[in-house]
C-alpha cells in the first residue's frame, strides 16, 4: 500500500469558534497541493458547513469533540469531518430535499 504523502487528525472542543480553526488549519494544509484560490475558497465552505452542522446539530447545545482528518495522497486530497454527537434519527429521510 502506498503511504500518504502526508496526513493529519485533529480533534477540538465542539466550540463555534473552533469552526474558524479547523477552516485556517485545511487551508493552509492544502496549500501543500498549490490549489487555486477559488479551489481553496471551496475547500473553507464545505470544511465550515461540515463543523458547524457538527457542532449545532450533533451537539445541540451540548459539548463534545469534533474530528478533522486530512490527507494528500498524490494530487489526491481525502477531508473527513466527524462527531459522536446524537447522529440522524432517519438518513434516508435525512437526504430527501427539504428536509429540515
Amino acid at each position: 500500500m502506498k503511504k500518504p504523502i502526508n496526513d493529519f487528525k485533529i480533534n477540538v472542543l465542539s466550540k463555534s469558534v473552533n469552526e474558524g480553526f479547523l477552516r485556517a488549519v485545511l487551508a493552509s494544509f492544502t496549500a501543500l497541493t498549490d490549489p487555486t484560490i477559488e479551489e481553496i475558497n471551496d475547500i473553507k465552505t464545505a470544511v465550515s458547513e461540515a463543523v458547524t452542522n457538527a457542532i449545532v446539530h450533533g451537539y445541540e447545545g451540548t459539548r463534545g469533540m469534533v474530528t478533522m482528518r486530512a490527507r494528500i495522497d498524490g494530487t489526491t486530497l481525502s477531508i473527513d469531518i466527524s462527531d459522536s454527537g446524537k447522529g440522524i434519527p432517519n438518513v434516508q429521510q435525512a437526504m430527501e430535499p427539504f428536509y429540515t
